[in-house]
């Protein structure tokens, strides 16, 4: 895995790079080259599936995986070193809003009642049994202004409380648990697995602010720059195809899909074992984006218009 100063430094010398050109194999008979990034979660999995059970090549797909420690810093490198990146519907709208060619291009999981990746949970001795209890009290996140965030902010916001009342601190997902018990932090934005791991800890479940933008809605995706993703319609297409096979894996052998998840992320036995594998979807549209478009804007943190429509290839 590449440290976060390598990757960093390996993304931004787009500044060196001859530039854009597409990812189409040059003998006809070659499987297309498709260069992606991806961070370590249960949220990549078909991706990985795909990849190890030879699906990708089977769509002729040629696909060489890279992680990275943030998905935020791999938007200047799409359409250099990288065709494809994983993503939020957050990566893409700050993008845009910074004036940047980034579309949408299918979609990964989506949050759902049945199926709650996310939850704000608050110290069990921190007294807060509601989200209307955070005025002036400090929550950790994972990134200020990412999508957990951002729904976290509406979350407040709908409550009843200004987001400027509340202090957040960033933090790593597996550092809250200390953060909480060491009482830095009042309540934490977390995911699975942990959640589950907070939730036997004993601490309190505030609710899923991820439903007050949505329900379903989209949680996580794939993106590419504009121009690649316009001139490989068809790659993205066997691209899309080879997710779904992917996910009808996942769905009829989960403990080999356990097994592949075990491999790419390294994670303990009994931990594998008892995530909650989040809900797969490749579908994305204009209207999963305009949501998040809508509670970024409410949530103060978006000023520009954007259409929707220019964020997902069509």
């Amino acid at each position: 895995m590449l440290t976060r100063r390598s990757a960093l430094a390996y993304l931004l010398c787009a500044a060196t790079s001859v530039g854009w050109y597409p990812a189409l194999a040059q003998d006809a008979n070659a499987p297309t080259k498709v260069r992606v990034a991806t961070v370590i979660s249960s949220a990549w999995l078909p991706l990985w599936v795909a990849k190890d059970k030879g699906i990708f090549l089977e769509k002729g797909l040629d696909v060489d995986i890279m992680t990275v420690q943030n998905n935020s810093t791999t938007i200047g490198a799409l359409g250099r070193q990288l065709d494809i990146s994983a993503a939020t519907t957050i990566d893409i709208v700050k993008a845009a809003a910074g004036g940047l060619d980034v579309v949408g291009i299918s979609g990964n999981t989506i949050e759902t009642t049945a199926n709650q990746q996310m939850r704000l949970i608050a110290g069990k001795d921190s007294g807060i049994t509601s989200i209307d209890q955070l005025r002036g009290k400090t929550v950790g996140t994972p990134t200020i202004n990412g999508v957990v965030h951002i729904a976290t902010m509406l979350a407040i916001k709908r409550a009843g409380v200004d987001p400027k009342e509340v202090r957040f601190l960033e933090m790593t997902f597996p550092n809250m648990a200390d953060q909480l018990r060491a009482k830095r932090v009042d309540a934490v934005e977390a995911v699975e697995p942990f959640v589950s791991a907070l939730r036997q800890a004993g601490h309190i479940e505030l609710g899923d602010p991820m439903l007050k933008v949505a329900d379903p809605v989209t949680l996580t995706c794939w993106m590419a720059n504009g121009e690649w993703a316009r001139a490989n319609r068809d790659a993205i297409k066997r691209w899309a195809k080879a997710l779904d096979e992917a996910k009808s894996f996942i769905d009829a052998n989960d403990d080999e899909a356990r097994q592949i998840l075990a491999k790419w992320t390294k994670l303990p036995d009994k931990v594998i074992e008892s995530i909650v594998l989040p809900t797969y979807s490749t579908t994305l549209t204009a209207q999963d984006v305009s949501v998040w478009i809508d509670a970024t804007r409410e949530a103060g943190q978006l000023k520009r218009s954007l259409n929707a429509s220019d964020l997902v290839l069509n």
